[in-house]
């Protein structure tokens, strides 16, 4: 067993196993206490089944020697009986960096999955997001201890946190048009029922079936502190048929849902109303894909993607893989829908570059900031450097050094004051950007790396630098 391996911070809070990880590996540590029930639950064949389906992560055991498995130590000191590998997610993602379309697959294939494993006589202990993760563009689920058989009369453990993590934050951007991003990293529970109620209109509640019971009744009993607080947790008894319909109810309501947050945005449409010209566009591909070609990076950062153009190149030129982060959510859904079913493996996801993500939860190790996550071979950043400089007041040389900390090899744009773009961002406000040159750029580029290629676009002055740190 490699002696590398070594347990997630963020992984404490199930006693029944834990997770351990190295570069390459993701090893699921399984206690004295869970082991029995596990292993029937294991050997019944249900996770071969929604693996199968790419409902859930493979899962298959290792022979472990005992004294192999004594280098295993749980959070709470226990004894590691048993341990099993899972196919590793190339990137770690979080609920509040998915768009719409993202949160909403997710939650369908939760409830796909529990559907399939209800069929089989197994149902799931919880329902937190955090256990989706997107796979080759696709959500799946990646904790197999939250799977338990069914006891006849019981009840759904996660009902609370499926609609506080899932359903809440889909209608407040389905009904409301506000954002769910913000209230989900606000909390890592998700979004409270009384902040819900106090946004999602009332006609809606009143009208709908599904809100009426899911969100109004159950957010106003749990608010009033009754009997029946938790939900369909206080229910005596659910029959198996009820269990059923409650999560194919759930199912029809959140397919037929659709987001009304689409305002204008500027750059939804950026590659086509931008500076620059079709050959100039095609210039800049074309950097793009004899960069990738040169330096086969396996995972790509596209920071700044947009809906997805250039990572496109990128993996067609040589990347094994990309990450998109952009802060536009019009832009990152595009993208999201343009590569799913598409078998590229390109992911985007919805990130402020002045205000990303931070490391959250307990000792905050939980949940990992992206610099922590985003670790790659290659990184692009095209026409981004001036929105940090001059939109964000982060001068110039912070910019450049934070682009080349997000990986050793990768290409940067600079774009000069005379671009219309500049000229656009600068006309509302003082040019105090005395940094802001391509001088400038340079220098910064070459106090940590050098420049190995580069291209100058005439027409604008753009400059295309692909560098390599030192």
């Amino acid at each position: 067993m490699n002696e590398l391996l070594t347990r997630d911070p963020g992984s404490f809070r199930d006693p029944a196993g834990y997770v351990f990880l190295d570069q390459n590996r993701v090893i699921r540590a399984v206690t004295q206490t869970a082991w029995q029930e596990f292993r029937e639950i294991y050997q019944s064949g249900i996770f071969e089944i929604l693996a199968r389906k790419g409902l859930m992560v493979d899962c298959r055991q290792i022979e472990a020697s005992q004294e192999e498995l004594s280098t295993f130590l749980g959070a709470r000191g226990e004894q590691i009986v048993a341990v099993f590998e899972h196919p590793r997610i190339p990137f770690i993602s979080y609920p509040y960096e998915w768009t719409f379309s993202q949160l909403k697959d997710a939650a369908l294939t939760h409830l796909d999955l529990q559907l399939i494993a209800f069929e089989h006589g197994f149902v799931l202990s919880d329902a937190t997001a955090y256990n989706i993760q997107f796979l080759s563009g696709r959500p799946i689920h990646i904790d197999c201890m939250s799977l338990r058989r069914y006891s006849e009369g019981q009840v759904w453990e996660g009902y609370n946190q499926f609609c506080r993590q899932f359903l809440l934050p889909l209608l407040i951007e389905a009904w409301s048009g506000c954002a769910f991003q913000p209230m989900l990293r606000g909390s890592l529970e998700g979004i409270s029922f009384s902040d819900a109620l106090a946004i999602l209109p009332r006609f809606q509640l009143f009208t709908s079936p599904s809100a009426l019971m899911h969100v109004y009744l159950h957010g106003k009993a749990i608010n009033t502190k009754s009997a029946s607080a938790t939900g369909l947790q206080s229910a005596t008894k659910l029959r198996a048929g009820s269990y059923k319909a409650i999560l194919k109810q759930l199912r029809d309501f959140i397919s037929g849902l659709k987001s009304r947050k689409r305002p204008v945005s500027f750059w939804n449409d950026y590659a086509f109303s931008n500076s620059y010209s079709e050959s100039m566009r095609r210039t800049k591909l074309s950097f793009v894909k004899q960069w990738a070609a040169s330096c086969k990076p396996k995972m790509l950062l596209d920071i700044g993607g947009n809906t997805g153009d250039y990572s496109l190149a990128a993996v067609d030129g040589g990347a094994d893989s990309c990450v998109i982060l952009d802060s536009d959510l019009d832009s990152v859904d595009i993208a999201y829908l343009r590569f799913k079913n598409s078998g590229t493996q390109i992911f985007p996801l919805l990130m402020n570059f002045l205000d990303p993500t931070p490391d959250m939860g307990w000792r905050q190790c939980e949940r990992k900031g992206i610099e922590s996550r985003a670790r790659a071979d290659g990184v692009i950043a095209l026409a981004l450097i001036h929105h940090l400089v001059i939109s964000g007041n982060v001068p110039l040389r912070d910019a450049v050094h934070w682009i080349m900390g997000m990986a050793p090899k990768g290409i940067i744009e600079f774009v000069p004051k005379q671009d219309p773009m500049v000229t656009g961002l600068l006309s509302t406000r003082e040019d105090i950007y005395t940094d802001y040159t391509e001088e400038m750029f340079r220098e910064a580029v070459t106090a940590r790396g050098r420049i190995v290629l580069e291209h100058s676009i005439e027409e604008n002055g753009r400059l295309l630098a692909a560098y390599e740190t030192l």
